[in-house]
């Protein structure tokens, strides 16, 4: 299982889609060992499965997904009676999480297909999975559009999504973080995926803000486009510990003087979004945030969360 959580906390260029399925395989391989957990007691076996939603949420603290799923998995295991039933329980409920916010995204993204119209120019940032969907859907559909990519400095994840729509022989044009403002100049809709939303923000790639901003100054609608795993309670999302990241992506040969700063997220205010795009359809900003203030999570991870946000300041 570390291995699996090592991959995921390492990993800096897949979305939530894909982070989800990888954390399905750990609650999959905690199963694996359920002929060791069956000779515990139903109280370990549950403690074993907290420690691994705690290692989960750690891995990855700036993707809500990833903490609904630990929830979802600690209260199912919560009313085993076993030890066995308690892990096959938080495996079968992971899953079942992982499935319908796949089917939410999907359904997400063609929503958000139908908000490309022929012969309009969409400029995107970082690589969302249903981001992409949607611009394949419309693309499906006979819309002839033409898409603006940025890199998505540091990982550039954006030359990925560009390799992706080039070949299904969609126009793109892949452009610099800081040529954003500009392009916009022949841009008719901005649309961003998100990691994160709650009451007040959604989390997003890094240079999501300053987009935002340049959509608004230029009066172009500014969507975002995910499904409602995303939605959390402002009280529970946190970063229980702040995510290292190789500073190499900024410059490998930096002199020791200087001081590296390499973030991947940032949280820009839900006022600034024309709309977020769900399952749901087309939600405002106001109704995205009474939608993340009743998502809340399991007392037991929000309590273990606290504590060990205690222990490391």
């Amino acid at each position: 299982m570390d291995s699996w959580i090592n991959q995921i906390a390492s990993n800096s260029t897949s979305g939530a889609a894909e982070i989800l399925r990888l954390a399905g395989e750990v609650f999959s391989q905690l199963r694996a060992h359920q002929i060791e957990l069956s000779e515990r007691s139903v109280e370990e076996a549950q403690r074993a499965i907290l420690e691994t939603a705690i290692a989960l949420v750690r891995a990855q603290p700036e993707m809500s997904p990833l903490l609904r799923l630990a929830s979802v998995a600690i209260s199912a295991a919560s009313t085993a009676t076993t030890a066995r039933d308690a892990v096959k329980s938080a495996e079968d409920h992971a899953l079942k999480f992982i499935d319908s916010a796949e089917r939410a995204a999907r359904t997400a993204a063609l929503h958000a297909a139908n908000l490309i119209l022929p012969g309009a120019t969409v400029l995107t940032h970082s690589r969302s999975s249903t981001v992409l969907t949607a611009l394949l859907e419309a693309n499906l559909n006979g819309r002839h559009f033409s898409v603006v990519a940025t890199e998505s400095r540091p990982g550039l994840e954006g030359r990925s999504l560009a390799h992706a729509l080039a070949r299904e022989e969609i126009r793109v044009s892949l452009i610099t973080d800081l040529a954003a403002s500009l392009a916009m100049e022949d841009v008719d809709v901005v649309l961003v995926g998100a990691d994160t939303i709650t009451k007040e923000d959604l989390v997003n790639k890094i240079g999501t803000r300053m987009i935002g901003l340049a959509a608004r100054e230029r009066g172009l609608p500014f969507y975002a486009v995910c499904d409602t795993s995303k939605f959390i309670n402002a009280d529970y999302w946190s970063r229980p510990v702040p995510k290292e990241r190789s500073i190499d992506l900024v410059r490998p040969d930096a002199p020791a003087q200087v001081r590296e700063v390499n973030g991947f997220f940032e949280p820009i205010p839900l006022a600034h979004f024309t709309a977020i795009i769900t399952e749901d359809g087309i939600l405002s900003p106001e109704e995205a945030s009474r939608r993340a203030e009743r998502a809340s999570i399991d007392k037991r991870l929000s309590h273990a969360l606290e504590q060990f946000r205690r222990q490391i300041r």
